[in-house]
């Protein structure tokens, strides 16, 4: 079943990517899945949770564990919360500092992946992956529906 699980042969290949990744970021201090969010933050200036988890294709489990860290780390600041949602999500000095750091380290990862990853045809894995992301969402709204 495994060999042909498309859910499956995803996840074991985003693991093996995030732990590439992650290992080239670790001098940093954050994580592949923390660098987007970081990078958000900075670019929309305090964007809501709802906002991120939009952006990023990711749950609020996954997102609320993330800030929590990044807050504790002192790299965003979270602003009060009139409920269970984080409230405004601002980078701190330190997470630009960070995010800057993390830069070119990120570069660094991405294009020992592109040297690898089908033999110079990444920009049509890519599209291969946007392609099926699409695909995916259309059918898990008609699942919905």
């Amino acid at each position: 079943m495994s060999r042909n699980c498309l859910s499956f042969n995803l996840r074991k290949t985003e693991r093996i990517i995030t732990r590439h990744y992650d290992s080239y970021l670790a001098p940093t201090g954050i994580t592949a899945v923390q660098l987007p969010i970081l990078a958000i933050v900075a670019t929309l200036e305090a964007p809501s949770a709802r906002v991120i988890t939009k952006e990023l294709g990711i749950d609020r489990s996954t997102l609320s564990r993330n800030l929590a860290v990044l807050e504790r780390d002192g790299l965003i600041n979270l602003g009060a919360s009139s409920g269970p949602k984080p409230g405004v999500i601002s980078l701190t000095p330190k997470g630009r500092e960070t995010l800057r750091r993390a830069q070119p380290r990120w570069r660094e990862a991405h294009d020992a992946v592109e040297k690898v990853i089908t033999g110079g045809n990444f920009a049509a894995v890519l599209q291969t992956l946007k392609q099926l992301r699409r695909q995916a969402r259309a059918f898990a709204e008609d699942e919905e529906a």
